[in-house]
């Protein structure tokens, strides 16, 4: 059937979503706090992806370990310089403020590395799978992204580091009684988070040969939002789930519209995540995926 191989192209796209959202429902998740940065990150890690290709020829996924260690750094200076200062004075500052934040990564990108889209193809060969014809790179990166989505979760229960931020989230005062440190936990789960965001952008480049840009963050933020909804805001495997779901229905989307002959399939497409976002809002607003 031609619906097939769409299908397949939306799982392997939507696993790539859900690991840029991972990051935004941890960050939620432990510290309460939207980022609504969010895109501009996945912009830091899709200009990492294209400069390491470019300068060195390094293939994306070595460049993803970069990207990790550059997001977890910024992750650790945007907790530091932004959220803890202003967090006891009210969630809209710390939003405002990170909005302007993301607003800032975009201009000085945009001023170091010009408005263009740029981009770069790893070619790497292809495999057939339902008479599609797959990149193997876009299924290495599904892989990776399902990888590191449940290596995540399987840090955070089974570890002590782990058990130390789900104590944190249930209860912070009798987190610091037992004596953990909820400071450094937040500060942690801050540059994680953004760290696989950025590692999120990274991977996504490989869908996107010649999309990059200073501001192509703000699509993926809404996207990001949409997937954390419908996987219940803090659920991290919810958010991964999400993103598989939104993927297809994006690349299903598509083919249906294509073939009712909407003269914009993409955009129609669009238009049936967003409804399904408000169904989920009106009937289960915690989510597809959480309890």
């Amino acid at each position: 059937m031609d619906v097939i191989p769409y299908f397949l192209s939306g799982l392997i796209l939507g696993s790539i979503y859900g690991l840029t959202t991972l990051g935004l429902s941890l960050i939620f998740g432990v510290l309460r706090v939207v980022n609504v940065a969010h895109g501009s990150f996945v912009m830091l890690g899709a200009y990492a992806a294209y400069f390491a290709f470019i300068l060195w020829v390094w293939p994306p996924f070595a460049t993803a370990l970069l990207a990790f260690a550059i997001g977890a750094l910024l992750g650790y200076l945007v907790y530091i310089g932004v959220i803890k200062p202003l967090n006891k004075a009210g969630e809209l500052n710390v939003l405002v403020a990170l909005f302007a934040l993301g607003a800032l990564i975009a201009e000085v990108a945009r001023l170091l590395w010009g408005p263009d889209f740029v981009g770069y193809r790893w070619n790497i060969g292809s495999v057939e799978v339902a008479g599609l014809q797959i990149d193997i790179s876009k299924l290495a990166g599904a892989v990776l992204a399902l990888s590191i989505a449940l290596f995540l979760d399987l840090l955070l229960r089974r570890t002590y580091f782990g058990r130390s931020i789900r104590a944190v989230v249930q209860d912070p005062v009798g987190a610091v009684v037992v004596g953990i440190n909820v400071d450094r936990v937040f500060a942690a789960s801050a540059a994680i988070g953004i760290a696989i965001t950025t590692v999120g952008g990274v991977f996504l480049t490989l869908f996107i040969p010649v999309g990059i840009n200073p501001y192509m963050g703000g699509p993926y933020t809404l996207i990001g939002f949409v997937i954390a909804v419908l996987g219940g805001l803090g659920s991290l495997l919810g958010a991964y789930t999400a993103g598989l779901l939104l993927g297809v229905i994006e690349s299903l989307g598509f083919y249906a519209f294509s073939v009712a002959g909407f003269a914009e399939p993409s955009e129609m497409a669009l238009f049936l995540e967003f409804a399904l976002l408000l169904l989920v809002l009106l009937f289960k607003p915690t989510g597809l995926f959480k309890l």
